[in-house]
């Protein structure tokens, strides 16, 4: 009898631990799936149109990471832009949230210090559809983080 009680508490561990490895690639794997769609959904655009930046603010923002990349961020936040709201112009380093521009910009120093030439546009094209997917990654890190019982 002793023998068989000790074989069934030996059975029941490892029938929860493979159930929490299942549980665990179950989980793995739907949030691969669901940072794939969030990039693909925004990859829409570029897949229908090509790689061009549409509408008004994402042309600043590009114009904007070009600018601050040939001269500096110094010179982006005293740089007054006389072809945005014309014909008044803008002075751009005190109205803007620059975090975009330095993402954009950063990952360009990045990409040509390990030499892989990529034009500012491409990055700033993609950045969207990588967000996306890894924005999906962040909602479930906080889901888990707000939900788990410890």
């Amino acid at each position: 009898m002793t023998t068989v009680n000790d074989n069934s508490s030996e059975y029941i561990t490892n029938s929860s631990s493979s159930s929490a490895g299942l549980k665990s690639l179950i989980t793995v794997i739907i949030l691969i799936c669901v940072c794939i769609s969030g990039f693909l959904s925004r990859l829409f655009s570029i897949i229908r149109f090509e790689s061009v930046i549409h509408e008004f603010d994402p042309w600043f923002n590009y114009r904007s990471t070009v600018y601050m990349t040939d001269n500096g961020f110094y010179n982006f936040l005293n740089w007054f832009d006389d072809l945005a709201w014309y014909p008044l112009g803008r002075i751009v380093g005190g109205t803007v949230f620059p975090g975009l521009m330095v993402t954009s910009g950063v990952i360009h120093w990045f990409f040509h210090m390990i030499n892989i030439p990529i034009h500012i546009r491409e990055i700033c094209v993609f950045l969207a559809p990588i967000f996306s997917g890894l924005t999906a990654l962040a909602t479930y890190l906080l889901t888990k983080e707000l939900w788990s019982k410890r």
